[in-house]
């Protein structure tokens, strides 16, 4: 069985459905078409893509768009967390407000990755360290920065995994009438922590997120032909009718027999297709094919084979120019920091340290600037400022004239973001000095 599975698709409508097992990434190639889930009806562009987690029942419609459909079996991914399968990935348009260049940043990087692996299908290693290269960033990266808006709220990494036990275990006790008391027994957890825990952790209270979760174990029943209402109301620990069609009809307006008439109109009209001129045109469009491996995704490869041929590496310093491969002016495609999660815990594994040198040029752009800001903000929620601290960073200046705003670069991150190992440096080799 396969940890991805992508594929090419020419959609103009699927009928109601939900995947038990994997997480759904729909990447728009061309076109757009519109997919019903649960509440809301998200319409999808070209160069768009969405979430579609688990259990979660759907319907698409569209008038020929094609796209990427990419299936993510979650059980296959619990050494990057334990408890993924019962996380929730949020969209685009779900997450909190956040800066719109670390936004943009990290979609491009899941659309370059979601492209790579449709045409991965030789090299094994190759293709399993994307695969865990995308499902790490979905998970450390679009949580974090969509649950957070400082270092002080983010969860843990332990307060995370009690979350999500706490939500496996509603899931998998959803036919019994779950209170509050069961949680607290289960978890050893008192009344007022847990429930300033729930909110602070998934944002909403224990009653509020029971009931969402109840609604869409009745809508995973309700495309089931064979089952009758009381035995769906039973199946989420309901024995009430009347507050079964109560709780439905609050949360969509409309009985669940009017419902499945409703969702039963769309039929499926879709078919696998491999037309290899879409995918190249569209990465012309959003030049995709260019600097697929950064200089930073091209040491984390050879560092994960190092580790994997037991090299020792302890204490050794790892040096990398992120602007390497970005040649003499800035290309506004050239994805710098793609990869950057990746690569420090990489390096945390093998107890090396890193450091980063900046030629200043570059950071002299105000686009640049603000794209480091938010990859040193997003490394310092991740691995705490702690962490941080430990890396060396340098920015190296080719002329003296340069160096009162380098020193200004300096002092704002450390406002910004805390007191880091930043140092600056004169690079006289090579250049002639100004």
């Amino acid at each position: 069985m396969k940890r991805i599975d992508v594929k090419m698709m020419e959609v103009y409508s699927s009928k109601a459905h939900y995947h038990q097992e994997d997480l759904e990434i729909i990447l728009v190639l061309e076109g757009s078409l519109t997919i019903h889930k649960v509440q809301r009806h998200l319409t999808l562009h070209e160069g768009q893509f969405t979430f579609i987690n688990r259990f979660i029942v759907h319907s698409i419609e569209s008038d020929g768009a094609k796209i990427l459909s990419v299936k993510v079996c979650l059980s296959e991914f619990k050494d990057i967390f334990e408890k993924i399968e019962y996380v929730e990935f949020l969209n685009n348009d779900e997450i909190h407000e956040i800066e719109r260049p670390l936004k943009e940043r990290l979609n491009a990087i899941v659309v370059d990755l979601l492209i790579k692996l449709y045409y991965d299908q030789g090299d094994e290693k190759e293709r399993r360290l994307n695969e865990n290269s995308l499902v790490h960033l979905l998970f450390l990266s679009y949580q974090l920065i969509s649950h957070t808006k400082n270092q002080e709220e983010y969860p843990t990494y332990e307060l995370q995994l009690r979350y999500y036990s706490i939500v496996e275990y509603i899931m998998k006790h959803m036919d019994k009438k779950i209170e509050v008391e069961d949680i607290l027994q289960e978890f050893y957890m008192n009344r007022a922590y847990f429930s300033q825990f729930m909110k602070k952790i998934g944002g909403e209270g224990f009653k509020t997120f029971l009931s969402y979760r109840k609604l869409i174990h009745i809508l995973d029943q309700l495309i089931d032909d064979q089952l009758s209402m009381v035995e769906i109301a039973a199946s989420v620990g309901i024995l009430n009718m009347k507050s079964f069609y109560g709780l439905f009809k609050k949360y969509f307006e409309v009985s669940p027999i009017k419902w499945k008439e409703r969702t039963a109109r769309i039929e499926d009209h879709y078919q696998e297709t491999g037309e290899e001129k879409v995918l190249q045109d569209f990465i012309k469009r959003y030049h995709i094919d260019k600097h697929r491996d950064n200089t930073i995704y091209k040491l984390y490869k050879y560092l994960a084979v190092a580790k994997a041929n037991n090299i020792n590496m302890k204490g050794i310093d790892i040096v990398l120019n992120p602007y390497l491969d970005m040649g003499e002016d800035i290309d506004e495609d050239y994805q710098v920091y793609k990869f950057l999660d990746l690569l420090t815990q990489l390096i945390k594994t093998i107890d090396a340290h890193l450091k980063i040198i900046f030629p200043f040029r570059y950071l002299k752009d105000d686009g640049q600037k603000e794209l480091l800001f938010q990859a040193l903000r997003l490394q310092s929620l991740q691995n705490g400022i702690n962490e941080l601290k430990k890396w060396k960073i340098c920015f190296y200046i080719d002329r003296l004239y340069d160096y009162q705003e380098a020193l200004t670069l300096k002092v704002d991150i450390e406002k910004t973001i805390g007191g880091l190992n930043i140092q600056i440096a004169l690079d006289a080799i090579g250049r002639q000095l100004k």
